[in-house]
């Protein structure tokens, strides 16, 4: 027999064990390599050959070569990298990639190390895009994914702003607030003729007289010298008080009627002529500071009502500024009026006791604005229960000066049982606004906004209460917030991405696509951990995260090369000794 065909089949081993020593290096060269799957190199038999020697008949083979060389898609672990955009996949499935440049074939991977490029789309470190289903939000939260798969753009993506619609408080009022009552509400609506008032500063008097706008000033002046009050006049003639000591100025208007100009006060900037006791006293703004009572007490008639520092006091067309209110203290206003003349004497005096709270809310533009709450305890119900009144207005200046009355724009009423929690929702204006919202700079005008002090349920602590301890604030939200950029992005396990906005806001924009195949060992690779369909994998069914039994994403994570250095080297050693041995 001749040793020809032995060295024929010596070569087969050589071959073959030539094969298995690349795939094995292979291997060993990709073992960091993200989601790189070990290759297995499967060998066999040549055809063999049947010999007869005598009258024995036997087969002898011919030699070996490489049946398979195959990467079972195993599962690698999960390495923590702290990139909110590297992606794993747990479980089966690939993602869908396209070059934006070259070829629209989709390439598939499970490296899902990815970035925002200089386009605003996000792809891999090769440039090549993934795919995703665009996502829409409706106002109620609910998701609708598309159907389409396409490239994921966040270039443009922007938070657009939301007005202020609810403002939700829970917070505590101090049960032993002094109280304020309402005696005779009936008020006079007759007309009262005013001729001429005299002016009262610190207990001295000026009348009004015919006097010019100078000569008022001089007299001012010259009587209050040592009182440490000035008087002068405006470009826009107007009379100016002003006192050096920081103290108060206390006025008083009397009546007297004389001969002279009526239009003298008038044009000082002191009302004078008829009005009209329409409703009777107009208490309007609210600012951070203490509350309480104002008695108004005219012929036959008096009431109360509330009185905050800021408050403008109307009566009839006359209006007097409450600058400010110290806690525990009375504040009188009084205009003496002539007899001759039909009308009363009014006097208001008011006790201070109050609670507020301020809250950022914002306009259809976005623009942040400030919101006073404040809160009045009024007289009890009943003996099983009692009443606090709130009212909200657009903030104050920074001099804490008076507020416009149109800045009073929602008020509501707070009913508490006598356990400190409020009523049943039916029984109580907790939820209430009266009124919109009217904000400067353009802005939408009649900006309903809801004010919820009721907590997660009626007759629950976490709302409104009304126990012993100091009133505060335990927690208070609101839902507008102005336009934002996008600073972050994060995926969640089902894929989809979500952007986080410098208005704090998160918003969906994307989800990731996810693609199978009927046989994926029939891939084919085409080098940066990437594959391309065949006849043998099939065509991809293109679907979501956790749907259908396909895999979970895990954000922030790659996977790892499934190589195993034992036992390459092992077959490293075992294939370089059969080519050794071959040769």
């Amino acid at each position: 027999m001749s040793i020809i065909p032995s060295l024929g089949t010596a070569t087969t081993g050589i071959n073959a064990f030539q094969n298995g020593l690349t795939v094995v290096s292979d291997n060993i060269a990709n073992t960091d390599t993200t989601a790189f799957k070990e290759n297995d190199i499967l060998f066999s038999e040549l055809i063999s050959q049947f010999a007869q020697v005598g009258g024995a008949r036997y087969q002898t083979g011919r030699g070996a070569l490489v049946d398979i060389v195959r990467a079972p898609f195993r599962q690698g672990t999960l390495e923590q990298t702290g990139n909110s955009l590297d992606l794993a996949i747990q479980g089966e499935g690939f993602f869908m990639l396209k070059d934006p440049l070259e070829s629209p074939i989709p390439l598939f991977s499970r490296a899902g190390a990815f970035h925002v490029d200089n386009k605003g789309f996000l792809a891999n470190p090769d440039g090549l895009q993934l795919q995703g289903f665009t996502v829409t939000v409706d106002p109620s939260g609910k998701k609708t994914v598309g159907a389409a798969a396409g490239a994921i753009d966040v270039s443009k993506v922007v938070s657009l702003p939301k007005a202020t619609a609810k403002i939700s408080a829970a917070l505590n009022l101090f049960s032993n607030e002094p109280e304020a009552t309402v005696v005779n509400g009936e008020i006079p609506t007759d007309s009262v003729a005013i001729l001429n008032d005299s002016v009262s500063i610190n207990g001295i008097a000026l009348g009004a007289g015919a006097a010019g706008v100078d000569a008022l000033t001089t007299a001012i002046n010259t009587e209050t010298g040592s009182t440490g009050v000035v008087a002068e006049v405006t470009d826009t003639g107007f009379l100016k008080l002003t006192n050096l000591n920081g103290g108060p100025i206390v006025i008083e208007l009397n009546t007297d009627p004389k001969t002279g100009d009526p239009d003298i006060l008038a044009k000082t900037g002191l009302q004078n002529g008829d009005f009209q006791s329409a409703g009777g006293v107009v208490l309007t703004g609210l600012v951070t500071g203490s509350t309480g009572d104002v008695v108004v007490t005219g012929t036959g008639t008096k009431f109360k009502t509330e009185l905050r520092p800021g408050d403008t006091i109307t009566f009839g067309e006359k209006a007097y500024i409450v600058q400010s209110i110290e806690s525990d203290t009375e504040l009188t206003v009084t205009e003496a009026i002539d007899a001759a003349v039909a009308g009363t004497s009014e006097k208001a005096t008011g006790h201070a006791a109050a609670f507020s709270s301020q809250v950022k809310v914002f306009d259809s533009l976005g623009n942040d604005h400030l919101v006073t709450v404040s809160f009045v305890k009024t007289a009890p119900t009943g003996e099983a229960t009692s009443e606090w009144r709130w009212s909200a207005i657009v903030g104050t200046d920074d001099n804490n000066n008076n507020i416009d009355s149109d800045q009073v724009q929602a008020t509501g009423v707070l009913t508490f049982k006598s356990d400190g929690l409020l009523q049943d929702a039916t029984t109580v204006e907790a939820f209430a606004s009266t009124g919109g919202f009217d904000f400067k700079g353009g802005a939408a005008l009649d900006q309903a906004i809801a004010f919820d002090f009721l907590g997660t349920k009626a007759n629950s602590s976490d709302g409104a209460t009304q126990f012993g301890g100091l009133s505060a604030v335990l927690k208070q939200t609101q839902d507008g917030f102005s336009s934002g950029a996008l600073q972050n992005l994060s995926v969640d396990s089902k894929g989809f991405i979500n952007g986080l906005f410098t208005n704090g806001t998160t918003q969906t924009l994307a989800q990731v696509v996810l693609a199978t195949f009927p046989n994926q060992d029939g891939l084919v690779r085409v080098g940066g951990n990437s594959y391309i369909q065949s006849k043998e994998s099939g065509n991809p069914l293109l679907t979501a995260a956790g749907t259908a039994g396909i895999g979970t994403i895990t954000s922030n994570a790659l996977e790892v090369s499934t190589v195993d250095l034992t036992k390459q080297f092992v077959k490293l050693i075992t294939y370089q000794r059969g080519f050794q041995a071959n040769s």
